[in-house]
């Protein structure tokens, strides 16, 4: 079997002076993420759960941005707001609400966006069944 191998992600971690605390670093970036106070970090940067979900947040940004429906429309604004929502008592994930400001686009049309983006993103695919994403499009013109 010659299956051909590329690397697409390269990151480096390491512990910090700071109990708890890390950092990520790729070849053009380095992230600060502290555990959580649960696991006896600081819980002052980012977290394990907080970058997940910036990654699935990442993703949506990308694809809600240009028009792929159509063969790709000039960029417009998008912006997420995105919460995780569990039951206090519960040891999950929870379920990932993602409030997505679209401009330049109907309800219909975000409804397709979101939906291609459910086909597309490998990071929700990989993810769904662990953690549900609720997605709410709000457009121009919306109510709420």
């Amino acid at each position: 079997m010659n299956d051909k191998v590329t690397v697409v992600g390269n990151l480096h971690g390491r512990t910090t002076e700071i109990q708890g605390r890390y950092t990520i670093a790729g070849p053009e970036f380095e992230i600060v993420s502290d555990g959580s106070v649960r696991s006896g970090g600081p819980g002052e940067q980012a977290g394990s759960l907080d970058l997940l979900v910036a990654s699935l947040v990442s993703c949506a940004l990308n694809a809600f941005r240009h028009d792929f429906l159509e063969g790709g429309q000039p960029a417009r604004q998008v912006e997420i707001f995105a919460r995780i929502e569990r039951k206090i008592e519960g040891d999950y994930l929870g379920t990932l609400v993602m409030e997505c400001f679209i401009d330049g686009v109907d309800h219909v049309t975000a409804d397709e966006l979101v939906a291609e983006y459910k086909k597309r993103c490998r990071i929700y695919n990989a993810l769904k069944d662990s953690l549900p994403v609720v997605f709410v499009p709000h457009t121009p013109g919306a109510s709420g």
